[in-house]
């Protein structure tokens, strides 16, 4: 068995989705850390079921849009039934803002394999199962960790950073006593994960009934997973057995014991911890926030938090930037993380409608709505999501854009662009660290005179966009339309974070000046 080390800068608690992509963003920002994971080995258990287009995107960040993302299973949309099997709503695919499609259907199992396979690869013998961590010290600028290791003796580990990635029932956030707020489900819901499903189709179907509310999705494999709303005085063990889901799967597929992957019971939680960070311990995932599932944000929302962190977290190590810098990850994840529990809570809310008069107006609703299709697209289609944007944080003028369209704060798209005679997505030319985007001659211009590659020690790219066709040196994209949101800085350079979030928008003149005032706002 490998020596756990006596220091090392950082210290991830958890080895699932959210703590596995930290790992792997810290490895190709060039920091070392060690992966701690309690149990022995892999769950295995198919509990995340949708990958959005963010978190698809970070995903790319390390590569896995050439392996495991290679061959997505693409969400057609979702299709919402009344009590008599009408079908009263329905979404479809959406654009492909951030490179990928917005629904892309998974097997966990699959995608952790796929994460522990890339950690190992670019960090061999990080990973350690069977670490269960006993304590953390602080004291000092630093933090030591006790680990009890898979033989029962105890090892300590001095680290700058404890990332707790370590679940809903969080340990740490426990040990800590940060409290979590917010509300509980009254109701439970089965959870039935299938094989050999004779429902092929990609659209997730919620069955908004007044009885017993389910929902059934697509999985790969040939998959499906169903879900039922227990009702009162349901025991959940009860309704695990065998002949109760039988019945309760016969309208929707044939009981075939052998097909059945997983069954259980869970209840759905909309809460979030009261702190995001105690001095260098720094709660992320479920650690931090719970969502209901109806959005299918609860894993996406993890993954956001990884892409968030890991950079502040490698430019305070690599270069020595403010620790202070990752008190803007609760500042700036904070309120939309609460928008996307708000947002199933309000799909919750015609999934299950709470009683007869809760029905009533939903279907009310639609019906005062059909002559007015944009306002019921834009409540069917949940177009409410809220944008992947921060109103504060680790941006330049933020509260003043010069443009009212200004990108600023915002995760930027990432269009398919042309560069010598090959199409790729804008991000293989972003790479890891932050880059500059600049429009227009001057830009191009001021670009190839600067002589800076790195910020924050990370590596700094210099790009340029021609949207003419004409700079066979710059990157074009191949659909103006979704590279369309650039053209508000047309004459501008902008600086974009390793997170994909536009930090700040500047005119060429001003690009030396504008990089040491981003740099010392990480002073």
């Amino acid at each position: 068995m490998a020596a756990y080390p006596k220091d090392i800068p950082v210290v991830i608690v958890g080895a699932g989705p959210t703590g596995m992509t930290t790992a792997c963003l810290l490895a190709v920002y060039g920091v070392d850390f060690i992966l701690l994971e309690r149990d022995r080995g892999p769950m295995n258990l198919p509990r995340a079921i949708l990958l959005d287009d963010e978190g698809a995107r970070t995903l790319q960040t390390f590569g896995l849009d050439k392996t495991y993302l290679a061959t997505p299973m693409e969400g057609d949309g979702a299709r919402y039934y009344d009590d008599d099997g009408n079908c009263f709503a329905e979404t479809g695919r959406g654009p492909r803002n951030f490179g990928f499609a917005k629904r892309q259907y998974i097997f966990q199992p699959e995608l952790e394999q796929a994460l522990r396979d890339r950690v190992e690869q670019l960090a061999p013998g990080a990973l350690r199962f069977g670490s269960d961590v006993l304590d953390i010290e602080q004291a000092d600028g630093h933090a030591t960790v006790t680990v009890q290791q898979p033989d029962g003796s105890e090892h300590k580990i001095r680290t700058q950073w404890v990332l707790a990635c370590d679940g809903g029932r969080s340990p740490i956030r426990e040990r800590l006593g940060i409290p979590m707020s917010g509300n509980t489900y009254e109701e439970d819901w089965i959870v039935v994960d299938t094989s050999n499903d004779p429902d092929d189709s990609r659209v997730s179907k919620f069955f908004c009934s007044s009885t017993r509310p389910q929902v059934s999705i697509p999985a790969p494999n040939g998959g499906r997973r169903y879900e039922f709303m227990l009702l009162p005085g349901e025991a959940g063990e009860t309704m695990l057995e065998d002949a109760v889901l039988k019945d309760l799967l016969a309208p929707r597929r044939p009981w075939r014991p052998e097909d059945i992957l997983r069954k259980t019971v869970y209840t759905f939680h909309a809460r979030m911890a009261e702190q995001f960070r105690s001095e260098r311990i720094i709660l992320m995932g479920d650690a931090a926030h719970l969502t209901p599932p109806f959005a299918g944000q609860g894993m996406n929302a993890g993954l956001r938090d990884a892409h968030n962190v890991a950079w502040k977290v490698a430019a305070h190590v690599l270069s020595g930037a403010n620790p202070a810098i990752l008190d803007s990850y609760e500042n700036e994840r904070r309120n939309p993380a609460w928008d996307m529990i708000q947002l199933a809570v309000a799909m919750g809310s015609i999934v299950m409608p709470a009683g007869r008069d809760q029905l009533i107006f939903r279907d009310l609703l639609l019906e005062a709505l059909d002559p007015f299709p944009k306002v019921r697209d834009y409540l069917i289609q949940m177009r409410f999501k809220p944008k992947p944007r921060y109103d504060t944080g680790l941006f330049l003028d933020l509260d003043a854009p010069i443009y009212d369209a200004s990108l600023v704060g915002e995760m930027v798209p990432q269009p398919d662009v042309m560069a010598n005679g090959e199409q790729s997505r804008l991000d293989e030319h972003l790479e890891a660290g932050f880059a500059l985007v600049g429009q227009g001659p001057d830009a191009a211009a001021a670009l190839q005179s600067l002589t800076q590659t790195h910020l924050a020690g990370l590596p700094l790219a210099h790009l340029v966009l021609d949207f003419t066709g004409k700079d066979v040196s710059a990157l074009t994209p191949t659909n103006p339309i979704a590279a369309r949101p650039f053209l508000t800085h047309r004459d501008q350079i902008l600086l974009i974070r390793p997170d994909r979030y536009c930090a700040a928008a500047f005119f060429p003149e001003d690009l030396k000046a504008s990089i040491a005032k981003y740099e010392g706002a990480l002073a």
